[in-house]
């Protein structure tokens, strides 16, 4: 299903009944990447999937776009599906988009899981970021799929569910150039560190143990800078914990909604 949302048209997917709660995907990835964790979350909430703009079957206007962008398109997301008010969760850079529509409409959300990300990147990772942008326009996005699976999936998991792993390669491979590129540079640019004490909603905040783009340390400050949120590290996952370790991700984000689900 599509939607028009802050003048893009924006791919979404409904699962279940109940309280809202939304999910927001990786660079790279699609609604899809969480197609594992869909059916358990689905028993207890009503569960809005989206490709971010640039993404999946979203469109994919000309860059840079900024975060401050991407969480507009959520929030017009929101409200053209009439939904006043969800829990919001978001991996990596979904999990900067979260972040971001909590500091912008609050009144938009009811509780936070934040999945490896960071509230900004030091100057050597913007760098990355630009890097990756350059390489995917001019060499396309097969040039950056194997290096960002090493990144996601740990090489002991990359090789006991290979089928696993090749699902998550071919998302990266199959991505759009433009849209991938235009949202390095939305993440280059997007630093909140100061403005972490601004957000006032229960937030849980999850790691991979051995996550190398956004690791424990960095989840560490994170949730010390938002007043209450807890941290959880995800054990013998890398970045893309949600597929490494889904049952313990699961368990854990059903935990928090429970008790944060009195907001809604």
């Amino acid at each position: 299903m599509k939607v028009s949302a802050n003048g893009a048209s924006i791919h979404y997917a409904v699962d279940g009944h109940g309280p809202w709660l939304t999910l927001a995907h990786p660079l790279g990835a699609d609604l899809t990447v969480w197609d594992d964790l869909v059916p358990d979350l689905a028993a207890r909430f009503r569960v809005l999937r989206y490709d971010s703009r640039g993404h999946g079957g979203s469109d994919v206007p000309r860059g840079p776009y900024t975060i401050k962008q991407l969480a507009a398109d959520a929030t017009a997301l929101l409200s053209s599906l009439e939904i006043p008010r969800t829990h919001f969760v978001g991996i990596s850079m979904g999990g900067a988009v979260a972040q971001q529509v909590a500091l912008d409409a609050p009144e938009r959300i009811a509780s936070l899981a934040l999945i490896d990300t960071t509230a900004g990147y030091d100057d050597a990772d913007a760098k990355v970021f630009l890097e990756r942008a350059a390489k995917a326009r001019e060499q396309g996005m097969k040039a950056l799929a194997d290096g960002t699976l090493e990144r996601w999936l740990g090489e002991r998991f990359r090789k006991r569910h290979p089928e696993q792993a090749e699902r998550i390669r071919a998302l990266v491979a199959h991505a759009r150039p433009e849209g991938f590129a235009a949202s390095c540079e939305a993440l280059a640019a997007f630093d909140v560190r100061t403005r972490l004490a601004e957000i006032d909603v229960p937030t849980l905040v999850l790691v991979g143990e051995n996550d190398p783009s956004t690791p424990p340390a960095v989840a560490r400050r994170l949730a010390d800078g938002i007043a209450d949120a807890r941290l959880e590290i995800v054990p013998d996952a890398a970045h893309l914990s949600i597929v490494e370790q889904k049952q313990f991700v699961t368990n854990a984000l059903a935990t928090f909604l429970q008790g944060a689900a009195s907001n809604v």
